[in-house]
């Protein structure tokens, strides 16, 4: 065989060698592209609680579970203009039931559900369906508590919390404004439904939202309806917080449980640490005009990217007629690695 033969022959094969390797090459990336993430974190806490009700001081201390969690989500191109995705969370307890957030019963992987749900998302919007946060909790800006929280129980309670349900989050309407509005799938709930509006544009945020209570067996929950506000000035962020829950009705009369939170809060950036110094106070218009305040500190240290530690202190006191101040003094030690 000629040389140029036995040349181009060699040459033929090194390319169909080149292509096939770029193939593999393309077809493994291409894989490893359509695989879901994977993400998780392990939050970890020692809380010191010490409460005075007027008939001296009772205390726990404990080593607790604050709210580990693993996930997977993925998403996928179904059109040039549609996306189609999907989330599920769960939690998991490495303290032998002792999940702090509920306080109660035994939890394994699976048993504490968080978040799962499938949509899709566009130009249009997205639009998904399954057990989320409502789009009311745009107005939780005061949730940076890490094992303990100075919330006055508006936003965090049931009527707000995560259940199954539709949600629709519009687009960019203008500059800097969205709209949402959540509708539950179960019947079995007190929640009715929620519209929030958010905008945000520079170093300023606003939300406006309502919850709308649900009458269920007799029983009709309050409305609630909320306001908070950011705004960032270099390392500072200050954030201002307002709710207010109408009265539970039960068979067409009011329980006197109107329900009214304020907070406000700072948040200081220095280097890989964050300081935060918060106060707020919850008043309920019933027969003993229950009022509860506190105030809340934090430091946080960075110890890495996937890693950091915190001291945070909480105090409340609750004042109602006819009953002796109730003073709460919660103090955590905590560490979460999150990947």
């Amino acid at each position: 065989m000629k040389k140029t033969l036995i040349a181009s022959a060699v040459a033929a094969a090194t390319l169909s060698s080149t292509a096939f390797a770029m193939d593999q090459a393309t077809q493994l990336a291409e894989r490893l592209d359509s695989m879901p993430e994977f993400y998780g974190n392990i939050q970890l806490a020692h809380g010191s609680v010490t409460t005075d009700a007027g008939a001296g001081e009772t205390s726990t201390n404990e080593l607790f579970d604050n709210g580990s969690t693993l996930g997977v989500k993925h998403e996928h191109a179904i059109s040039e203009d549609v996306t189609g995705f999907f989330k599920a969370e769960f939690h998991f307890d490495f303290d032998g039931g002792k999940y702090h957030s509920d306080g109660v019963g035994t939890q394994s992987l699976g048993e504490g559900l968080d978040e799962a749900y499938i949509g899709i998302k566009g130009d249009f919007g997205s639009v998904q369906v399954g057990s989320d946060d409502t789009v009311y909790e745009w107005v939780d800006m005061m949730d940076s508590g890490e094992a303990f929280y100075l919330e006055g129980g508006i936003s965090v309670d049931t009527d707000n919390a995560e259940s199954d349900n539709i949600q629709y989050v519009s687009p960019e309407l203008a500059d800097g404004l969205k709209v949402g509005v959540t509708y539950p799938i179960d019947s079995d709930t007190q929640f009715g439904g929620s519209l929030a509006a958010m905008y945000e544009v520079d170093n300023i945020s606003v939300a406006l939202g309502y919850s709308m209570g649900r009458e269920e067996a007799g029983t009709e929950a309050g409305d609630t309806i909320g306001l908070a506000g950011s705004f960032s000035l270099d390392d500072l962020t200050l954030i201002a917080q307002y709710e207010t829950r109408g009265e539970t009705k039960v068979g067409g009369v009011d329980q006197s449980d109107e329900t009214t939170f304020w907070g406000l809060e700072g948040i200081y950036a220095m280097g890989a640490n964050q300081f935060i110094l918060g106060y707020a106070m919850t008043t309920v218009d019933d027969a003993a005009d229950t009022e509860t305040s506190g105030f809340e500190i934090q430091a946080l240290h960075n110890l890495s990217d996937h890693m950091y530690v915190y001291l945070e202190y909480v105090a409340t006191t609750t004042e109602a007629t006819g009953s002796s101040d109730v003073d709460v003094d919660a103090l955590a030690l905590g560490a979460t690695y999150a990947f």
